[in-house]
């Protein structure tokens, strides 16, 4: 098979971390730019932008269902002074978490970011954006499998640097996430099973369910009996859940702490610290701009992070980079009631990011900064290890 690349002379657009910037009186500014966009595409795609993360979720993928009938590659504004490293992040169709956010890690980096997506339906193009490293951003779901299936096989002939090779990313389903690291020592994760909702067997209770590809707590309930088991099911229009037994983490003064970290070739970063008084624990939901005490506590672990979690976790973060090789990979993570390190979820396309308001969050800054410029740098090693 010959991959061959071209240069594409399109103007860029306003990556989403760029509009996260914006406050929220610019956004009639900015649709109104965007719509007047005289690239067809970039108008589309810039609205899908400006739409995702509000209630028009439907609204935005069917306008970026346009941009794509048109072109398939954009280019991403990443408020650079100037651009050196030119990175291809091969991605697929769907909103925010179907693809790794990479405009989010790679702003003020000094980087070229060309976007390009690849439909289901469709067969894998032979010619792509000419690019220095390419970065497989595609989230392991149902709906993104088809397109990485087609990638796999398209490896041995990728002819360019890259990050994240496509084979692994099904190891970040869930079930397949236990089977590969439930047995490393020091590591506690709860048993996972994939089951069909007219097939369901040998439930344990108490237990937690989701459907499968749902993300940030969405439909996710813990679940003591047979009777509550049957009422969710009644309650839900899915097919196919994760039925995970539960790891009660609670800290003595009855709160959730969930952290989560970058691992950037098995070093690991920290990202925040979410800290609620519910078991379901994202950092939406545990509202910490409205506390100043959690504020405190997640600073101090952010600054403790390099001693107290991975140092004396070493031996761990290290094993799950064996076992998914991923070059770029997040977990969510607590310490068990024993001091075992709790991982809760492997995922090649979460969300980490430096936008939290500086006034609430000025201990983040230092950490984040040092997080992107060594994904940065990780991704200049990439071109000078295969010259």
């Amino acid at each position: 098979m010959t991959i061959s690349f071209k240069e594409w002379n399109i103007e860029p657009i306003l990556s989403h971390v760029g509009i996260h910037r914006r406050h929220l009186s610019q956004a009639p500014l900015l649709l109104e730019e965007a719509s007047m966009d005289l690239d067809e595409a970039n108008r589309f795609m810039r609205m899908f932008y400006l739409f995702q993360g509000t209630q028009q979720e439907a609204f935005s993928l069917e306008l970026q269902k346009k941009a794509l009938s048109i072109r398939q590659i954009f280019k991403i504004n990443l408020n650079n002074e100037q651009e050196g490293l030119r990175v291809l992040a091969v991605m697929a169709p769907g909103d925010m978490m179907q693809n790794l956010p990479l405009d989010y890690l790679l702003e003020r980096q000094g980087i070229e970011l060309t976007l390009m997506f690849l439909l289901p339906n469709e067969a894998l193009p032979d010619q792509y954006p000419e690019h220095d490293v390419t970065v497989f951003a595609l989230g392991q779901s149902s709906a993104n499998a088809p397109i990485i299936e087609k990638l796999i096989a398209l490896m041995p002939h990728w002819p360019k640097p890259y990050v994240n090779h496509p084979k692994y990313i099904e190891c970040c389903a869930r079930d397949k996430t236990f089977e590969l690291l439930g047995g490393i020592k020091g590591l506690l994760m709860a048993q996972q099973s994939r089951q069909k909702k007219s097939k369901m067997v040998g439930v344990a209770f108490p237990c937690t369910i989701r459907p499968v590809d749902s993300h940030a707590g969405e439909k996710f309930e813990k679940l003591w009996d047979q009777k509550s088991l049957d009422d969710y099911l009644s309650r839900s229009d899915d097919e196919e859940f994760y039925v995970s037994t539960y790891l009660d983490y609670q800290s003595p003064d009855g709160m959730f702490r969930k952290f989560r970290v970058a691992l950037i070739q098995g070093v690991p970063y920290v990202s925040h610290l979410a800290i609620s008084s519910n078991w379901v624990v994202s950092y939406l939901s545990a509202e910490m701009y409205k506390s100043q005490d959690k504020r405190r506590e997640e600073a101090q672990f952010m600054r403790d992070f390099r001693i107290q979690i991975a140092q004396t976790f070493k031996d761990q973060f290290e094993a799950v980079y064996r076992k998914i090789p991923f070059d770029y990979l997040v977990l969510d993570c607590a310490v068990s009631k024993s001091g075992q390190l709790i991982v809760f979820e492997v995922d090649n396309s979460a969300w980490v990011h430096n936008t939290d308001a500086q006034e609430l969050f000025p201990y983040k800054n230092e950490h984040m900064v040092k997080l992107m410029a060594d994904f940065s740098k990780m991704l200049h090693s990439k071109t000078v290890s295969t010259d």
